[in-house]
C-alpha cells in the first residue's frame, strides 16, 4: 500500500512519464504478491489433505510438492519485493533518463 500511495503522489508531482518509467518493476512486484497468495492458498489445502491422511503415495507426493513449491516461493521470490518497493519509492530515474541515441 505504501508503494501505491508513493507512486500516486509522484504521479501528481512528477508526472506520469517519470513515475511510470519503472512500471515493469511494479508489475513484477505485484505479480510476486499475487503468486505468493496463490501458493499460500494451495499450501493450506495441501497441509489439510496431508493432515487428514489416508492418501496414496502419489497423492502424498503431490501435496508435499505443493508445500515445497510454496516454501520456495515465499523464501526466494517474495523477499525480492522489498528491494523492488524501495526502488519504486525512490523514483529512481535511471530508466527514465536513458536516451535513444545512447543505444
Amino acid at each position: 500500500l505504501e508503494v501505491i500511495q508513493s507512486l500516486g503522489k509522484a504521479m501528481q508531482s512528477e508526472g506520469p512519464e517519470r513515475t511510470l518509467a519503472n512500471s515493469f518493476v511494479f508489475l513484477d512486484m505485484f505479480s510476486r504478491y499475487v503468486l505468493s497468495w496463490q501458493w499460500l492458498c494451495q499450501a493450506v489445502k495441501a497441509a489439510q489433505a496431508l493432515q487428514k491422511g489416508g492418501l496414496g503415495e502419489e497423492d502424498e507426493a503431490f501435496y508435499n510438492g505443493k508445500l515445497q513449491a510454496a516454501r520456495y516461493f515465499v523464501r526466494w521470490e517474495l523477499p525480492q519485493t522489498r528491494q523492488q518497493a524501495e526502488l519504486l519509492m525512490s523514483l529512481d530515474p535511471t530508466c527514465y533518463e536513458m536516451q535513444e541515441a545512447w543505444f
